[in-house]
């Protein structure tokens, strides 16, 4: 078990430094006269959770009808 944790937090701190090198990257490319860059930030890249666009009563809904709840 204290392995795993130790390789968590190397693997997490690993991630930061990533994160911090690619975004001060940037920073340099757009600070550049007519630098090109990614648009998109790498921490966004890894990130492989759908957003949810839905509206919160799109939500609601989706909960009630999932949970079987019959609203009066």
């Amino acid at each position: 078990m204290k392995y795993m944790v130790a390789r968590l937090l190397t693997d997490l701190e690993e991630l930061k430094y990533r994160v911090y090198t690619t975004d001060t990257l940037q920073l340099i490319a757009k600070s550049q006269n007519g630098g090109q860059y990614l648009s998109k930030r790498y921490a966004e890249m890894i990130d492989d959770k759908p957003k949810d666009t839905r509206t919160g009563e799109e939500i609601v809904a989706d909960v009630i009808v999932r949970c079987g709840l019959v609203v009066e």
